[in-house]
């Protein structure tokens, strides 16, 4: 008895092993995605396959490029800007089936004239690319652990700063969309590497602000701290640059202003040191643009301490 009872659970082990290995064996070529932000939109461009060993329950793949750098130039432009910021995103393909990948290794490079360029990319896959303008190739390995399968993918990056973005052109602004947006993060103490804060973020007029300058302050959602704490607000991506800022104090009760604090554009990043009788509070930061005298666009980052 026992030696049947040993050997049904024995063949239930192999059957369980088998049916996890088939899991990996079904998994095919994984589709990659490059994702840019620009501004308050998001774009996501699919990479093309380069040089891939893969084998799956669907079959083998074996795609060989002699001249990486030589192909990635021929394919179309993606067009991003100096120290813009990206991010990986790989899909399942849907026609090879099974299940998503276990603990790939993923590196990313640049190319330039036979020079590569190392991308340091972070656990989210985000990463940013260099301030140089030029013509680049994106090189992206990707490598299952689980079978050591590999796929690489490339891109044409042309890194260029365009008019739109840098100023005031005829007296208009670009896009509110397309403009680069502040950012606000919370740093410990105790810690060097900082993390995002809850904010809303929104336009009050662009472009026409005569007929449009009214703003309602919202109640926003709260993001805890602690004294000490240090909470940043960097602007230096923002094309143009605006040309002043203001800190308000918003009262919770009524939502009207209480404090009204002019910043010192040049001086990036704003870093607000957490006490005591911040703990509570929210916050505005008030971005301006001007043609000469004349507003032409205004826009608000709210955010509130608990």
């Amino acid at each position: 008895m026992n030696k049947l009872l040993t050997l049904f659970v024995g063949m239930l082990f192999i059957f369980a092993l088998t049916g996890c290995f088939g899991e990996d064996y079904d998994v095919g070529v994984p589709i990659a995605h490059l994702h840019l932000e620009k501004g308050l939109q998001n774009q996501q461009i699919k990479l093309t396959e380069a040089n891939v060993s893969w084998s799956s329950s669907s079959g083998e793949v074996k795609e060989t490029v002699d001249n990486i750098e030589k192909f990635g130039l021929s394919q179309d432009v993606i067009s991003v800007s100096p120290n813009q910021k990206a991010s990986l995103e790989f899909k399942e393909n849907e026609d090879n089936g099974g299940d998503i990948w276990r603990d790939p290794t993923i590196t990313a490079v640049l190319w330039k004239h036979g020079e590569k360029i190392d991308l340091e990319l972070k656990d989210n896959r985000e990463f940013q690319f260099p301030t140089n303008e030029g013509d680049y190739v994106l090189e992206v390995e990707f490598i299952n652990s689980v079978s050591v399968n590999r796929a690489q993918y490339v891109g044409k990056i042309v890194i260029k700063e365009t008019n739109e973005q840098m100023k005031i052109t005829d007296g208009k602004l670009p896009e509110f969309t397309l403009m680069e947006i502040p950012e606000i993060k919370k740093f410990k103490s105790t810690e060097s590497d900082g993390e995002l804060f809850d904010y809303g973020y929104a336009e009050v007029c662009w472009n026409n602000c005569s007929k449009n300058n009214i703003y309602n302050f919202p109640d926003i959602h709260s993001g805890d701290v602690e004294i000490g704490d240090v909470i940043q607000i960097d602007w230096h991506e923002m094309r143009p640059q605006p040309t002043e800022i203001n800190l308000l104090q918003i009262n919770t009760d009524n939502y009207e202003v209480i404090k009204k604090k002019n910043i010192n554009v040049t001086n990036i990043p704003l870093d607000i040191e957490i006490d005591e009788k911040k703990i509570g509070a929210q916050y505005a930061v008030e971005f301006l643009w001007k043609d000469g005298n004349k507003l032409i666009g205004r826009s608000m980052l709210n955010f509130r301490l608990e």
